[in-house]
C-alpha cells in the first residue's frame, strides 16, 4: 500500500523510499497504519507489537523545531510515539550506531527531543542496529508475527496445548503433536501454537531457531512458564488521553 499524497492518519509525514531502503506500511495492534523506512524500524515495530506493556504506537508522530550549535533552525520528526498501558508516553528513534557516533547533527536532535520529552514528562529512547534483534531472534519474530491476529486464537486448540504442556518440561513441538493423528485439525494446532508463542503463553528460546527448512528445528523446545497458563492473549484496549 502506498501513500503518494498523504501519510497515514496520525502521521505528520510519509516515509521516503530511496530505492535502497526497506520501507513500507503495516497495521499495528490497535488497527492503526504505521510506517517504517528501514529494516531496523520494522524490528522495533515487531518488539512493540509483542510487548504487552505497549497499548498503542504511531509512526512519524510530530515534528519539532530547534536551534543547532550554529544557531540555525532545524526540524526533527521522531520515528515513533509509544503509549504504555500504565500511562507513560515515549518517543522512539531508530538509527545506525556508527552514523550516530559520527554525525553531530544526530546528537543535537536527540538533545532537542530529550528536552521536549522532559518538559512534557515523557521519555526518549534511541535504538540502533546494535541493540535491536538480529539473527535467530529476528527470524523468530518475523515468522511468528504472522500469527498474532485473533483469527489464530482458537480456544479449543489453545486449551489442547495448555493441557498437553502442563505436565511437560521443555519439549520438542513434534513430540507433543505426535499424540494427534495427522489430519486437517493439526493445521489449527500449529497456528494456535504460533499464536501462543507470540504472546508468551507458551515459552521458547528466542535466541535459538524455531523453524528450519520448513519444519521445526531439531533443537527447538517449548514449555509453559507456569503450571497453569490460563491468561490467554488479549488485545490491548485504547487508553484515555490519546487519539483512537
Amino acid at each position: 500500500m502506498s501513500f503518494k499524497r498523504k501519510p497515514p492518519p496520525g502521521n505528520v509525514r510519509r516515509v521516503i523510499s530511496l530505492g535502497k531502503n526497506f520501507s513500507g506500511v503495516t497495521t499495528n495492534k490497535q488497527g492503526h497504519l504505521v510506517q517504517f523506512e528501514s529494516e531496523q524500524e520494522r524490528k522495533l515495530i515487531l518488539l512493540l507489537e509483542r510487548d504487552p506493556t505497549v497499548s498503542d504506537y504511531r509512526s512519524q508522530p510530530e515534528t519539532i523545531q530547534f536551534l543547532n550549535a550554529e544557531g540555525r533552525q532545524r526540524r526533527y520528526t521522531p520515528d515513533f510515539q509509544v503509549w504504555r498501558t500504565e500511562g507513560c508516553i515515549e518517543w522512539h528513534e531508530v538509527t545506525v550506531a556508527s552514523r550516530r557516533e559520527a554525525r553531530g547533527s544526530l546528537q543535537e536532535r536527540e538533545m532537542a527531543a530529550r528536552a521536549v520529552c522532559e518538559q512534557r514528562g515523557w521519555c526518549y529512547l534511541v535504538h540502533t542496529d546494535e541493540t535491536l534483534p538480529a539473527g535467530y531472534e529476528y527470524a523468530n519474530l518475523d515468522f511468528l508475527a504472522a500469527f498474532r491476529a485473533e483469527s489464530f486464537a482458537d480456544t479449543t486448540s489453545q486449551s489442547w496445548w495448555l493441557a498437553h504442556l502442563s505436565a511437560q518440561d521443555k519439549v520438542h513441538p513434534m513430540q507433543v503433536l505426535a499424540q494427534v493423528e495427522i489430519n486437517r485439525e493439526q493445521g489449527t494446532l500449529f497456528n494456535s501454537l504460533y499464536h501462543l508463542l507470540w504472546y508468551g503463553v507458551v515459552q521458547m528460546d528466542w535466541q535459538q531457531p524455531l523453524i528450519w527448512c520448513g519444519d521445526f528445528h531439531p533443537e527447538a523446545r517449548i514449555w509453559l512458564s507456569k503450571p497453569l497458563a490460563a491468561d490467554l492473549p488479549k488485545r490491548s484496549s485504547p487508553q484515555p488521553g490519546r487519539p483512537a
